[in-house]
C-alpha cells in the first residue's frame, strides 16, 4: 500500500476482508499509518474507502461512482466481484495496482467461496494472499500459477512460515480447577498408528519433557529413548533456543511413532501412557512429586455440560485467571443467546457478591456506616475550608478593586490586589459530595485493569459513556464495561462493538465473551482463549483460528486454551485433526455465465461508445480463467473437458430458459437474475414464474379474497407463501427444541413449521423447471462420458478402493468375463455409458431417477456435485424428479405472519443468528428484485405492487427486531 500511494495519486490498492469487523478495524489502522499523505489542492482522490453492501465510506452510494476517488479500498470479496465484473467500471479495474487478500482460507468455504476465487481469477495486477490455517499450500499455489500463467500475469510466489511466535498451553476446567491437558493424551492409538501426528501439532518444553518421562517409565530401557533424555540431548548446552526445542520435538515425535511401530509401546502401554499424562505434572522433571488420589483424574470421563451458565463457575473461573496472571481472556461460544446470559449472570454475581460485602450482615453494615460516616465527615471539613476561602477570595477581590480605582499602588491596597492574583492559582478545588461506598466498584468484584484506568480514565468513560447514549447498550451490558467485561457479536449494535473493542485494546476490559466474529483476523490478541458450549461450527479450522487469539506476539511467551464444559471426545478431534488443504468447490453455475454474457455484452457497447477504460483483450484474458480454470481437484475426474462441456450445456439451459438467444446476447429477463445472483436458483425460477404468468395469476385470483382484519389472506403473505419455496428455502427442522412454549398470541401459519402447498399451476412450473434441469445434466453427463473409454479407474470401488480387471467386449461393458454365468449375467445389462459399473449391474442403464442419483451414481471420470445441479425443492432421494416436491420450512411465513424473530427457534428451528441473517438476506434481495422489476413492468403490476409492499413490511419487521 505504501509503494502505491507513494507512486502517484491514481493508482489503486485494494485490501479483500472477510467480514465487516475485520474491514471497520483495517481501515481505521490504514488512516493512522498513511493519512499524513496531502494530496494536490486540485486533486478529487481520496486516502481511504470502505465499501460494503450496506454503505461505503468514500462518499455516496455505489451507483454514484465516488467510491472510485479513494485510493486504498477497503472490502470484501462479493462486493470486489461485482467491481471487477461491472462493465461500466472497468476504467477502475485499469487503476488497480495491487491486492490484498486476508484470511485467504475462506476460498474453501461453501458460502461465499466462490467469490473469493472469482476474484483471483478477475483481477489484472499483483495481489498477496494471506492465511495462517493452511496445512498444505501447494495445491492452491499451483492452481494459482496456472491462472496467472493463462493470464499472462506475473509468476506466482510462496512463502512459508511453520513457526508461530510464542507456544499454546492446554488447559480443562475440571472440578474448579485448571488442569494441565497433554496434547498426547487426546489421540487415539489406531488413528495415530494409521495418520500420524498431526503436521502443526506442537509441545511445549515442559510436554517434552513431560512425555519422554512417561514413556521411559513405561518401556524401561531403549537406546533409542534415552538418547532423547533432555540431560543427554542437550548436555554442553548453556541454555536451548526455541530452534533448539523444535529440533528436539522433532526428534521425539519421530522417535515415539517408531516406538508404536515396533510395538516397544503396545497397546496396553500407550493405554497407561494415555492416563499418565492425564495426571499434573511436577516441575522437576526426573523426580515428579507423588501424586495422591485428590489428584488423580480421568479426562475421558468428561461430557458435556452446561455449568458454564452458572455464575458460580464464570466467577471463579475468571478469579482463577487473574490470580495466575493469564487475563486478558476471550471467552468464545457460538450462541448468541448464551454468551448475553452468561454476561448478564456474572455480572450480577458481581453485583450480588459486593452488596453482601456490604450489607449482608449487620458486621457489614456497622462497617459500611462508619466508612461513608467517615467520608461524610471529610466533606464537611474540606467544604467549610472551601467556602472560607471562597469568602477570603471575595473580601480580598473586594479590596483589591477599590484599591486599583483609587490609584493605590503601594501599601495595604496594593497587597490585597496582588494576593488576589496569586489566589487564582492557589484556589481550593470545590469537593465533590461523596458516594456511598457500596455504590462505588469494589476492586475485589472486578476485572477491568487498574493500571489502564489510572492512565486512560477520561477517554475509557467517555467511550463507555458513548457506548450507552449511541451504542444501544443495556444497563447491565454498561455495568459489565464498568466492571471489566464486554460481548461481541455480530447482532450488536455497531456503538457497543467498536467500545469493546476500544477497550480491549487499551487493556482495560479482560474478559470479553464472543461468538466467532473475534476468530477471524481481528486485533484483539490476549493471553487465554477459553472454549465452552458446542456448536457444528467449532471446527478444527476454526480451533485455530479461535487458539490463535492467545498469546500477545511481545507481551506473552506462552498463551493459554481452555475448555470448560468440552466433552473429551470433542477435545480430542479439536487437537488432533490435521488442517485441511484448500480444495474448492465446483462453482461453475448458470448465474455466473449468464453475469458474464451479460457483462460482456455492455462492454462491447461501451467499446463503441469509447468509454470502455479498458482494452477488450485484456479484458477476455481475465475472464478466460473463471470458465478454464475453476479452483478444484478430483483424483478421477478429467476436469479440462467436463468444465468445457458444462459450459456448453449451461448455455443451453440458459437458451431453453429464454435468456439468451442463438447469438448468445441476453433478452427477457435476464437482468433480474444477473442481480439476483447470490440467490440462485432461486433468480431463474422467479424469472420463470414470471415469464409465464403464473404468478401475476395466481396473485390475481386471491386480490378479491382478501379481509382487511385478517392478515394471512393478505396478497404480501400470499406472495411471501410461495416465495418461501424458492427463496432461502430451509429444510424441515429434524425436531421442535424442547422449550417450546404454548401461547395465545403471535401465532404462526396452520400447518408450522411446515410450509403449505404451492398452487397448482406454480407447481408445476417449478416441477417443469426441475425436471427441464435434470434432463440438461443427464445428457451433459452422457456427453463427457462418450470421450472417455472405461477403464481401471471405473473399476475401482470408492471405499475399499480393490480393483477388478478389465475385459472391454464389443457391447462396450468393462468388466473381465471369466465364467459362462458372468458372460451371461452381463449380457442381460442394459448398455450404458455414464453409469458406475457396479451401479449399472441394476439394470439402470443410462436412465436416472433424481439429481441425487445422477451425482452418486455416474462414472468416476465425471464430477457430479449435488449442490452444482441448481434445483430446487427436489426431494433428494427415492422419488422421481418429476413428482412431489421436498416439504420445506415455513419459517419467512411465520415471521410475516407475528412478525417475531423470536419465536422462529421455538417454531422452526433457527437460532437467533441463522434467523437474523436470513431475514436480512430475504430483505435485501426483495428489494434488488423491486428495482430491476421497475425498469420493465408496469407501474399497476399487481407482482410489482405486492412485492413492494412485501419488501416495506419486512423491513418494518426487521428493524423493530
Amino acid at each position: 500500500m505504501d509503494q502505491v500511494l507513494r507512486e502517484d495519486h491514481e493508482g489503486v490498492a485494494v485490501y479483500v476482508a472477510p467480514s465487516k469487523a475485520l474491514v471497520n478495524q483495517v481501515s481505521a489502522e490504514i488512516y493512522a499509518r498513511f493519512g499524513s499523505k496531502i494530496f494536490p489542492a486540485h486533486s478529487k482522490h481520496e486516502l481511504l474507502g470502505v465499501f460494503l453492501k450496506e454503505f461505503n465510506t468514500a462518499g455516496g452510494v455505489a451507483e454514484a461512482g465516488k467510491w472510485k476517488q479513494c485510493q486504498v479500498l477497503v472490502t470484501i470479496p462479493h462486493i470486489l466481484e461485482m467491481l471487477l465484473l461491472s462493465a461500466e467500471n472497468q476504467d477502475w479495474v485499469a487503476r488497480l495496482r495491487y491486492v490484498v487478500f486476508d484470511e485467504v482460507h475462506c476460498i474453501g468455504e461453501q458460502e461465499g467461496g466462490e467469490q473469493w476465487e472469482h476474484c483471483m481469477q478477475l483481477i489484472p495486477c499483483p495481489f498477496i494472499a494471506l492465511s495462517a490455517t493452511v496445512s498444505d499450500p501447494s495445491f492452491f499455489h499451483n492452481w494459482l500459477s496456472r491462472v496467472n500463467e493463462l493470464k499472462k500475469t506475473s509468476k506466482v510466489s510462496i512463502v512459508e512460515h511453520r513457526e508461530r511466535w510464542n507456544d499454546l498451553y492446554k488447559y480443562v476446567w475440571v472440578g474448579g480447577k485448571l488442569r494441565p491437558l497433554h496434547p498426547f493424551c487426546c489421540f487415539v492409538e489406531s488413528s495415530l498408528r494409521r495418520n500420524g501426528i498431526s503436521s502443526d501439532l506442537s509441545l511445549v518444553p515442559r510436554e517434552m519433557v513431560q512425555l519422554h518421562q512417561e514413556v521411559q517409565r513405561i518401556i524401561g530401557v531403549n537406546d533409542k529413548w534415552d538418547r532423547l533424555s533432555p540431560a543427554k540431548y542437550f548436555a554442553g548446552q548453556a541454555f536451548a533456543t526455541k530452534i533448539d526445542a523444535r529440533g528436539y520435538e522433532r526428534e521425539l515425535k519421530e522417535a515415539f511413532l517408531q516406538l508404536l511401530h515396533d510395538d516397544v509401546l503396545g497397546t496396553e502401554g500407550f493405554s497407561k501412557l494415555t492416563m499418565a499424562l492425564q495426571q499434573p505434572a511436577g516441575l522437576e522433571s526426573f523426580k515428579p512429586p507423588p501424586r495422591t488420589e485428590t489428584d488423580e483424574v480421568d479426562l475421558t470421563k468428561l461430557v458435556k455440560e452446561t455449568s458454564y451458565l452458572q455464575a458460580s463457575t464464570l466467577f471463579k473461573l475468571c478469579k482463577d485467571l487473574d490470580q495466575k496472571d493469564i487475563m486478558p481472556a476471550i471467552i468464545f461460544n457460538f450462541s448468541r443467546k448464551e454468551i448475553e446470559r452468561m454476561l448478564k449472570k456474572l455480572v450480577e454475581e458481581l453485583e450480588k457478591l459486593q452488596y453482601n460485602k456490604y450489607w449482608g450482615d449487620e458486621e457489614a453494615k456497622i462497617r459500611t456506616r462508619k466508612i461513608n460516616d467517615k467520608r461524610k465527615a471529610d466533606y464537611d471539613q474540606k467544604k467549610t475550608a472551601f467556602d472560607e476561602a471562597q469568602k477570603m477570595r471575595a473580601s480580598a477581590k473586594q479590596e483589591g478593586t477599590a484599591a486599583r480605582k483609587s490609584g493605590e499602588i503601594e501599601g495595604r491596597g496594593g497587597r490585597k490586589a496582588e494576593a488576589v492574583d496569586i489566589s487564582e492559582d492557589l484556589m481550593l478545588q470545590e469537593p465533590k459530595e461523596p458516594k456511598d461506598i457500596s455504590e462505588e466498584i469494589d476492586p475485589e468484584f472486578t476485572f477491568h485493569s487498574a493500571r489502564a484506568l489510572g492512565v486512560w480514565q477520561e477517554d475509557i468513560d467517555e467511550v463507555i459513556n458513548d457506548a450507552k447514549k449511541k451504542g444501544g447498550a443495556e444497563n447491565w451490558m454498561v455495568e459489565g464495561l464498568r466492571r471489566g467485561l464486554g460481548i461481541h457479536h455480530e447482532g450488536l449494535k455497531k456503538g457497543y462493538r467498536d467500545a469493546v473493542e476500544i477497550l480491549f485494546r487499551r487493556g482495560y476490559l479482560r474478559v470479553v465473551f464472543a461468538t466467532g466474529t473475534l476468530a477471524l483476523g481481528i486485533n484483539m490478541p490476549c493471553r487465554s482463549t477459553i472454549f465452552c458450549g458446542d456448536s457444528l461450527e467449532l471446527t478444527g479450522l476454526m480451533y485455530r483460528q479461535m487458539s490463535g487469539r492467545a498469546g500477545r506476539r511481545g507481551f506473552d511467551l506462552l498463551g493459554q486454551v481452555i475448555f470448560l464444559d468440552k466433552p473429551f471426545t470433542k477435545i480430542q478431534r479439536l487437537i488432533t485433526s490435521d488442517l485441511s488443504s484448500l480444495a474448492g468447490e465446483f462453482t461453475l453455475s448458470p448465474t455466473i455465465l449468464l453475469r458474464a454474457l451479460h457483462e460482456y455484452e455492455r462492454m462491447l457497447e461501451l467499446k463503441e461508445e469509447g468509454t470502455l477504460g479498458r482494452t477488450l483483450e485484456d479484458i477476455t484474458r481475465c475472464l478466460a480463467p473463471v470458465f478454464e480454470l475453476p479452483f478444484f481437484q478430483s483424483k478421477t475426474a478429467e476436469l479440462k473437458t467436463q468444465v468445457a462441456f458444462h459450459t456448453r450445456f449451461t448455455l443451453e439451459l440458459l437458451y431453453r430458459e429464454g435468456h439468451i438467444a442463438r447469438d448468445g446476447s441476453t433478452r427477457n429477463l435476464a437482468n433480474l437474475c444477473t442481480h439476483l445472483f447470490e440467490a440462485e436458483p432461486a433468480n431463474l425460477v422467479l424469472s420463470r414464474l414470471l415469464c409465464s404468468g403464473v404468478l401475476h395469476e395466481y396473485l390475481a385470483e386471491e386480490a378479491p379474497k382478501m379481509l382487511k382484519g385478517d392478515r394471512r389472506t393478505h396478497l404480501t403473505v400470499k406472495l411471501v407463501s410461495v416465495l418461501g419455496w424458492i427463496f432461502f428455502r430451509r429444510r424441515l427442522p429434524p425436531s421442535i427444541p424442547k422449550e417450546r412454549i404454548p401461547r395465545k398470541k403471535n401465532l404462526p401459519s396452520e400447518g408450522c413449521p411446515r410450509l403449505p402447498p404451492l398452487p397448482s399451476r406454480i407447481k408445476k412450473e417449478i416441477q417443469r423447471y426441475n425436471s427441464q434441469l435434470f434432463e440438461v445434466f443427464q445428457d451433459f453427463a452422457w456427453t463427457v462420458a462418450m470421450t472417455r473409454k472405461h477403464g481401471q479407474i471405473d473399476l475401482t470401488l470408492p471405499a475399499s478402493g480393490r480393483c477388478f480387471p478389465v475385459g472391454l467386449d464389443e457391447r462396450g461393458d468393462p468388466f473381465e468375463k471369466k465364467s459362462g454365468l458372468g458372460n451371461a449375467l452381463f449380457k442381460q445389462v442394459v448398455k450404458y455409458k455414464s453409469r458406475s459399473p457396479f451401479s449399472a449391474l441394476s439394470g439402470a442403464g443410462d436412465f436416472y431417477l433424481t439429481p441425487s442419483d445422477l451425482s452418486k451414481n455416474c462414472r468416476n471420470v465425471l464430477h457430479l456435485d449435488l449442490n452444482a445441479i441448481p434445483t430446487v425443492a427436489c426431494p433428494p432421494t427415492g422419488a422421481d424428479a418429476n413428482r412431489e416436491l421436498e416439504a420445506t420450512n415455513s419459517w419467512i411465513l411465520d415471521y410475516m405472519i407475528h412478525g417475531q424473530r423470536k419465536y422462529l427457534w421455538e417454531d422452526n428451528g433457527l437460532n437467533a443468528t441463522r434467523a437474523w441473517k436470513l431475514i436480512d438476506e430475504f430483505v435485501q434481495t426483495l428489494k434488488k428484485a423491486v428495482k430491476v422489476m421497475k425498469a420493465f413492468a408496469k407501474e399497476d403490476d399487481i407482482v410489482l405492487t405486492t412485492m413492494t409492499q412485501l419488501a416495506k413490511e419486512m423491513e418494518v419487521f426487521h428493524k423493530k427486531a
